[in-house]
C-alpha cells in the first residue's frame, strides 16, 4: 500500500510540473478553469492524480479553489501584490543586511543566477529571466541562515511569478533591469550592505509599482470590453 502512494504522488508531482509550465509560460491563462476530467484525458493520468496535482499547485498559489467554480489559474489581485511586496521587503532587507564574507556557496550561486538572467535577456527569453530573476532574489533569504523562512518565501515567490512574466513581457526595456541586479551582487561582495539593503528597497519600489500599473492598465481594458 505505501510503495503504490509513493508512485501516486510521484506521478502527481510530475502533472504537476506540466501544469506549472503551462501556467508560467501563459498558455493557461489568469482565470481558466481546470477541467479535471479533460485534464486527466489529455494527460494520460486518473482524476485522483491530476486532484492531487492541483491541490500542489494551489498550496503553491498558482491555482485557486472555489467551491462554486471548481478549480482555476490564480488572478492576483492589487492587494495581493501589496501583501506580496510587504513580505518581500520584511525579508529581502534584513537578509541581505545579515550577509556574511565566508558565505562563499551563497554567493556563487548568487553569480550563477546573475550569468543566467543576463543571459536569458539577450536571448529574450522573458520567462527564464523572471526564473532567474526570482531564483537570485531566493537566494538573498539564504542569509537569514533559516530553512523555515526559506521555504515559506519560496511559495509566496511562486505566486508572484505569473505576474513578474506580465511585467517583463510588458516592460520597454526588461535588459535594464540586470544592472540593478549586478549591482546587487557587487555590494554584497563588497560587503557595503547598508547600501545594498537601500538599493533593495528601491528597486522593490520600483517593481511593485511596475507590475500594478500594468494590472491596472489590463483591467482598464478588461473594462471597456
Amino acid at each position: 500500500m505505501e510503495l503504490a502512494e509513493i508512485t501516486r504522488i510521484s506521478v502527481a508531482d510530475q502533472v504537476a510540473s506540466i501544469l506549472r509550465q503551462r501556467i508560467l509560460n501563459g498558455e493557461l491563462p489568469p482565470g481558466t478553469a481546470l477541467q479535471e476530467i479533460s485534464t486527466a484525458a489529455s494527460l494520460g493520468v486518473s482524476r485522483n492524480t491530476v486532484r492531487e496535482a492541483t491541490r500542489i499547485l494551489s498550496l503553491e498559489g498558482l491555482l485557486k479553489r472555489s467551491a462554486h467554480r471548481g478549480v482555476s489559474v490564480a488572478h492576483l489581485s492589487l492587494k495581493d501584490v501589496a501583501e506580496i511586496y510587504q513580505v518581500r521587503r520584511l525579508l529581502e532587507i534584513p537578509a541581505v543586511l545579515a550577509a556574511k564574507p565566508d558565505s562563499t556557496e551563497v554567493f556563487s550561486e548568487l553569480r550563477g543566477s546573475l550569468e543566467g538572467y543576463e543571459r536569458a535577456v539577450d536571448e529574450v527569453d522573458w520567462v527564464r529571466a523572471v526564473r532567474f530573476d526570482l531564483q537570485f532574489h531566493t537566494l538573498l533569504i539564504r542569509f537569514l541562515r533559516n530553512r523555515r523562512l526559506e521555504s515559506f518565501y519560496q511559495k509566496l515567490i511562486g505566486e508572484l511569478r505569473m505576474g513578474m512574466v506580465l511585467v517583463d513581457r510588458k516592460h520597454d526595456d526588461p535588459g535594464g533591469l540586470v544592472p540593478v541586479h549586478r549591482r546587487i551582487y557587487e555590494l554584497l561582495t563588497a560587503g557595503e550592505l547598508a547600501e545594498c539593503a537601500r538599493l533593495i528597497a528601491q528597486h522593490l519600489h520600483d517593481s511593485e509599482s511596475r507590475l500594478t500599473q500594468i494590472m491596472g492598465q489590463q483591467a482598464l481594458q478588461e473594462s471597456r470590453k
